[in-house]
């Protein structure tokens, strides 16, 4: 995978290239399209003002509210400045799921685009729906701008639907503070997670409701085959390994300090040094030297009424100021490679010797049927 794909500016922050820009920022969170704000159990909503068009995005939770920081306000105000439109955020209890439930049932899904789809997204909504249908339709690369910067070793959708908006790589996150009282370093392999240096060590998010529970997973498979993943995981568990509901259980607990280890992200010190943390809990592990890559993209719903209008979001979203300060608020890597930002950023988002990514083609067929065995093995004990 192509390295360091955006541009470095020294001492320059990302809200300080927006200077001079015609677009200021702002967001809420939003759900369906009410006039009315509402907090229901699909999500949450925010009020749209009557007479201009409303451009409703699907989105994942902390996208818009996250507990420590997230664009979701940012990229509302900053777009509606730009166009004659509201931008309402919808982030939905079952994200991708509840969009394919309802094109199951045969009801419209009442949404535009989504923002933060998934390789295993796109491919879970594939295998699920009937040959021909799609929740998604294709975009014409020529109708986005600044397209043709977008990383190509980030593109995952053959079919052309999905546009990637950022990345990260998934790796360990561990508190080398703990780990000194048990005078051992950080983990460097996949097997050191299973020994007595590091019993009660790990959390680990739940592949059954987290993306960087799933792809973790993913990552397993890759390096013990889908003959040895399981017998893997066993020997996590054996060893003391924890598994809680989702991403924020899972760092929350490690930020009460219950496990010196936890899966998550590559671009962690970002937010640790926005926090004043002291990074010597907040070091980086990539086992056998790998990341496994994590990759989120735009795509347009084939039933929206909008489809122009959502065009106009994709563009602006994939605009490298744009596309700058979102990485940053959202602790992610630019999808693009002309994105400018600080050299301090670079300094905090270390990158693996090795990528690993399962392609479209080898995610078909098998997201469903590895989770499935996995659940039977391991989440029923």
């Amino acid at each position: 995978m192509k390295r360091r794909s955006y541009l470095r500016t020294a001492g320059v922050g990302a809200a300080a290239l927006l200077a001079g820009c015609s677009a200021e920022p702002v967001d809420t969170e939003t759900d369906p399209a009410t006039d009315t704000s509402t907090d229901t159990a699909t999500g949450t909503s925010v009020g749209t003002t009557e007479g201009t068009p409303t451009l409703r995005v699907g989105t994942y939770t902390s996208f818009i509210d996250a507990p420590s920081t997230s664009p979701g306000e940012w990229v509302k105000e900053q777009f509606e400045a730009e166009h004659d439109a509201t931008l309402e955020w919808f982030a939905p209890d079952g994200g991708i799921d509840y969009f394919l439930q309802r094109r199951n049932q045969g009801v419209t899904v009442d949404t535009d685009l989504f923002a933060g789809l998934t390789p295993e997204n796109m491919v879970r909504a594939d295998d699920n729906l009937e040959d021909g249908d799609s929740l998604f339709d294709a975009v014409d690369p020529s109708a986005i701008s600044n397209a043709d910067h977008i990383v190509d070793d980030y593109q995952f959708d053959p079919q052309g639907r999905a546009f990637p908006m950022g990345a990260a790589y998934i790796s360990l996150v561990y508190n080398q503070n703990m780990l000194d009282e048990r005078g051992v370093s950080g983990p460097e392999t996949f097997e050191d997670l299973t020994t007595d240096d590091y019993s009660d060590a790990l959390l680990i998010p739940n592949p059954q409701n987290s993306e960087t529970g799933l792809e973790f997973l993913f990552w397993t498979i890759n390096e013990y085959g889908e003959d040895g993943y399981l017998d893997y995981w066993q020997r996590l568990l054996d060893n003391g390994a924890r598994i809680l509901e989702g991403w924020g259980a899972a760092y929350g607990a490690y930020s009460e300090g219950e496990a010196p280890a936890v899966v998550s992200y590559s671009t962690d010190q970002v937010f640790a040094d926005m926090s004043g943390a002291d990074m010597a809990e907040h070091q980086i592990g990539f086992l056998n030297g790998e990341g496994y890559a994590y990759l989120e993209a735009m795509a347009r719903f084939s039933d929206t009424d909008r489809p122009e209008l959502a065009e106009s979001f994709m563009s602006f979203m994939l605009r490298p100021e744009i596309q700058a300060e979102v990485a940053q608020r959202n602790v992610a890597l630019p999808a693009v490679d002309n994105a400018e930002l600080p050299e301090s950023f670079d300094e905090l988002t270390p990158e693996p010797e090795t990528v690993v990514s399962f392609d479209y083609d080898r995610l078909s067929g098998n997201v469903d049927t590895w989770l499935d065995e996995w659940s039977r093995q391991v989440a029923s004990q």
